[in-house]
């Protein structure tokens, strides 16, 4: 399983590698205000773009690192000893186009939703991210063979959402009231993309997931920036 999420971004001006900051809550002293939390720098010069379905791509190389609260023990200085917190680095690629105006970070939602906002904190006149990909689930319906599940938002006492499963979960008339006003929030559907059918769920915060290997992509250089395109492409969401 892959997952990447998708941003409309109009402003990228990431030149160099750069540090990633974050307000330090344990200390005050204006000095040592911030910590530092990721970095993120160009893997390719503007000469070597990368050209998916006729766009350019800049790739660049990026890591975040969370906060995991759990108690363990971890080795410290050569000792095991008991901690409450630890720190998790994860590393990904990001790539951006300014032709179709998109920012593409492979990465689990929430860690590209907390990257981006440090990002946009620390760069603030550099980057300009008008926020995730909207997908329009109408069509996502039109063009898949049929959904396998249904996350949506109710107005339901003590019930806040419902999730439905089984192949063509969308002709139910509840889950297709959900996705006519808008309530549905992801979307698991079959639909042919670049002839192959593929599994592949949609969020509202801008996610797609695949949910097996694009095996006819593996000789590709980035197997999974093609896939992601071809399917942008299939439910008419490229430009």
């Amino acid at each position: 399983m892959k997952s990447v999420t998708i941003y409309n971004c109009h402003k990228f001006d990431i030149e160099d590698s750069e540090g990633i900051l974050q307000k330090n809550p344990t200390n005050t002293d204006a000095s040592n205000a911030n910590i530092n939390i990721g970095n993120i720098a160009p893997s390719n010069s503007q000469n070597d773009s990368i050209i998916i379905n006729r766009s350019s791509f800049s790739k660049f190389d990026c890591t975040y690192n969370i906060t995991i609260k759990d108690n363990i023990i971890a080795l410290v200085n050569g000792d095991y000893i008991p901690v409450e917190q630890y720190q998790q680095s994860n590393s990904f690629p990001a790539f951006y186009s300014s032709d179709i105006h998109k920012l593409f970070i492979f990465a689990p939602s929430p860690i590209a939703q907390g990257f981006t906002k440090s990002l946009l904190q620390t760069y603030p006149n550099q980057i300009d991210i008008d926020g995730p990909l909207n997908y329009d689930f109408n069509k996502v319906k039109i063009s898949e063979k049929y959904a396998k599940a249904l996350y949506f938002k109710v107005d339901e006492t003590q019930i806040s959402s419902k999730h439905f499963f089984g192949a063509g979960v969308e002709n139910d008339d509840e889950a297709a009231d959900a996705i006519d006003q808008n309530k549905a929030t992801y979307i698991i559907g079959e639909l042919d993309v670049a002839k192959i059918a593929r599994t592949i769920g949609f969020s509202k915060k801008g996610t797609l997931v695949f949910y097996s290997k694009p095996n006819d992509m593996l000789k590709l250089e980035y197997p999974y920036l093609q896939l992601t395109a071809d399917t942008l492409e299939a439910i008419q969401c490229w430009k």
